[in-house]
């Protein structure tokens, strides 16, 4: 069958979709605000160090992103699809270019802390306490490495499905949605900095977790099931988490961070 060809839900259960997609685009955004606001947003007004210009880049284009998404989200709700699809092109070019920023950012992190005056073997307790301790950098870098990548991987993959499949509205958004859910975990890392003083707790596994299960249950009280997209996006950051997880502990993982000292 044709994806155009394909029945749409009514019009009231489009609403009732409309409405709980730009509710939670709103709490990402709420949660990228949140967190970076301290280290980005506010830190003009702070006596930490200056970030480097692509960090500022990197920031920006991020939070522009979740703002975009807020945008589309409402177009939909309020039965502007004309202005929502025209938009799509531009915004999957602004897509690229945010990936892109984020392996820039991701790349250079070895880097950054190594001109701090620290070695592979510093402990993450010297070199930020908030982010882990007890840990040799080298291996904190490597575990941040992989599953920033696999982030940024299942951003493009899950954005590209959202393309491919853009005639049927219910799988569309879907995609588009788990595509932001997969580079939301920095926005709950600094949240919980604030909270817990670590990242290294059940915040972040918890907040995605919460995050995704709004999206089953809301299929379950809907469709009496899990969509189709659901599964398959679930799956697919699984699998790359997955992957991430092996190659942080592989020597391809110590041999990654190496190569970027």
């Amino acid at each position: 069958m044709n994806h155009s060809q394909s029945v749409q839900p009514s019009q009231s259960a489009q609403t009732e979709s409309g409405r709980f997609f730009q509710y939670l685009a709103f709490a990402l955004l709420g949660i990228v605000v949140i967190g970076f606001a301290p280290s980005f947003f506010l830190r003009f007004f702070t006596e930490e160090a200056p970030l480097p210009l692509y960090l500022h880049f990197h920031g920006a284009l991020l939070t522009g992103w979740f703002v975009i998404l807020c945008l589309q989200a409402s177009l939909i709700r309020g039965q502007r699809r004309v202005i929502h699809q025209k938009l799509g092109p531009y915004l999957m070019a602004y897509a690229a270019v945010v990936a892109v920023a984020a392996l820039m950012a991701t790349l250079n992190y070895v880097g950054r802390e190594l001109e701090r005056g620290f070695t592979l073997a510093s402990d993450m307790g010297d070199v930020n306490p908030l982010q882990a301790s007890g840990l040799p950098f080298g291996e904190f870098a490597a575990a941040l490495l992989s599953f920033n990548i696999a982030s940024v991987v299942g951003f493009v993959v899950l954005l590209a499905m959202a393309v491919v499949w853009r005639e049927r509205r219910e799988h569309h958004k879907r995609y588009v949605m788990f595509a932001s859910l997969s580079i939301i975990a920095p926005g709950l890392a600094r949240i919980s900095r604030m909270v817990l003083e670590t990242e290294q707790g059940p915040l972040i596994p918890l907040g995605l977790a919460g995050l995704v299960l709004a999206i089953v249950v809301y299929d379950f009280l809907t469709l009496h099931r899990a969509h189709r997209a659901t599964v398959t996006a679930i799956a697919i950051l699984f699998v790359l988490n997955s992957i991430a997880g092996l190659v942080a502990l592989s020597p391809l993982g110590k041999a990654l961070v190496i190569s970027l000292a």
